[in-house]
C-alpha cells in the first residue's frame, strides 16, 4: 500500500517555507506532492528550487479546494492520499506512521483523520475539525473537542471513534474511494466539501467507516488561508450547508429539515444585525440569495440512492449550546 501526501496552496510561501521541512522529516513513507493554485507569491520557486524532491502539480488559476484537490488527484497515482492544508503539520513521525498502519490494517476504513491540536497553543483542540466531526438535525456541523466557539482540551477525546465527517485540514482517503464517489463537489469551491463527501460516502455504502484516529496528531495554525471572521468565510459556511443539505438528506426529511434551517439561518441573521455585526450578515443573504437562483441545479445534484437515514449526533446543537449550556461534547449525550 503507497501513501501520498498531497498539499494545496495559493499564495502560501510563508507557511510552505515553515512546514515542508517536518513534513519531509516526520512522513518518510509518504510521497510528497504541492499543488498550486496558480500562486502569485514565491510558492512556485520555493518548492522547485529549494525541494526538487517535492512533486509540483501546477494549476492554470485559483481553483478553491474542492476543483484544485479534484485536479490535483488526477496526477496522484498513491493508494491512500493525505489531503493536509498548507498551514498543518506533523511534529512527530508516530502520528504519521499509526494513519498508514490503520489503512493497512481496517480495509473497511474509507476515510480518517487525525486529532487536530492547535499549532499555537498544544493544550487545546484546533477550531476546525477538534477529533472529528459531527451534524445536528438542521445541518449545523460540530467536533468532538468543539461545540460552536467553546475549544476543549486535547487532553480529552484521545481513543480512536467512528465520526460522521472527518476534517479538510487533514483529510485522509483512499483513492479509489474518492474516485468512486466523483471527488468534492467542485461548485462549493472551499468550505462543508468534504462533509458533502463524507455523507455521500455514507449514502453510497451505510458500511464505510470514517474514523478519527485517537494517537495521532496534526496541528493546526487556523485561519492561515482564510481568518475565521471572514465575512467570505461565512458566505461559504451558509451556501454551501443548504447545498450539502439539499443533496443529501433523506426524502422524509427533505422538506420539514430545509425548512426549519432557513427559518434558524433568519433567526440568526436577525440576532446579527441586531448586534451589528453587518458584514455576517450580507454574508448570510448572499448566500440564500445564491441557493434560491440556482435551487434547480441544487435538486438536481440529489442521487437517486440515499440510505443515510441517521445523519445528526443531536437534534439542535444550538439549542444545547445556547438554551441547555451543554458547551462540551461529552455533556451531549
Amino acid at each position: 500500500m503507497t501513501f501520498a501526501i498531497a498539499i494545496l496552496n495559493f499564495n502560501g510561501s510563508v507557511l510552505l517555507k515553515r512546514f515542508i521541512p517536518k513534513i519531509i522529516e516526520n512522513c518518510s513513507e509518504a510521497k510528497l506532492y504541492v499543488i498550486d493554485n496558480n500562486s502569485n507569491d514565491h510558492s512556485v520557486e520555493l518548492i522547485s528550487e529549494k525541494y526538487p524532491e517535492i512533486n509540483l502539480i501546477r494549476l492554470d488559476n485559483n481553483y478553491g479546494y474542492a476543483k484544485g484537490y479534484n485536479l490535483g488527484i488526477k496526477k496522484i497515482d498513491e493508494d491512500v492520499i493525505f489531503f493536509l492544508n498548507n498551514d498543518a503539520v506533523f511534529l512527530d513521525k508516530d502520528s504519521f506512521k499509526y494513519i498508514c498502519e490503520t489503512f493497512k490494517s481496517n480495509l473497511n476504513i474509507c476515510v480518517a483523520q487525525p486529532r487536530i491540536i492547535d499549532y499555537n497553543n498544544h493544550d487545546i483542540y484546533e477550531y476546525a475539525g477538534a477529533s472529528g466531526g459531527y451534524l445536528d438535525l438542521l445541518g449545523y456541523p460540530f467536533c468532538r473537542g468543539r461545540i460552536v466557539n467553546t475549544i476543549e482540551s486535547s487532553a480529552k477525546y484521545k481513543t480512536t471513534r467512528e465520526i460522521f465527517w472527518a476534517s479538510g485540514c487533514c483529510f485522509v482517503i483512499r483513492k479509489k474511494t474518492f474516485e468512486n464517489a466523483g471527488g468534492f463537489d467542485e461548485s462549493f469551491f472551499c468550505h462543508m466539501e468534504e462533509i458533502d463527501l463524507c455523507w455521500r460516502l455514507k449514502n453510497i455504502n451505510p458500511k464505510c467507516k470514517i474514523v478519527t484516529i485517537g494517537k495521532s496528531k496534526v496541528y493546526h495554525i487556523g485561519g492561515g488561508t482564510m481568518q475565521y471572521d471572514n465575512p467570505k468565510k461565512s458566505y461559504f459556511n451558509f451556501r454551501n450547508s443548504i447545498i450539502m443539505l439539499i443533496k443529501n438528506l433523506p426524502g422524509k426529511f427533505l422538506i420539514p429539515v430545509i425548512l426549519l434551517r432557513v427559518l434558524s439561518d433568519f433567526i440568526i441573521l436577525i440576532f446579527s444585525v441586531l448586534t451589528l455585526k453587518i458584514r455576517f450578515s450580507f454574508s448570510i443573504i448572499k448566500a440564500y440569495y445564491y441557493n434560491i437562483f440556482n435551487i434547480r441545479y441544487n435538486f438536481r445534484k440529489r442521487d437517486i440512492l440515499r440510505t443515510s437515514n441517521k445523519y445528526y449526533y443531536t437534534k439542535s446543537i444550538l439549542l444545547a449550546y445556547y438554551l441547555f449550556r451543554k458547551k462540551t461534547f461529552s455533556s451531549l449525550k
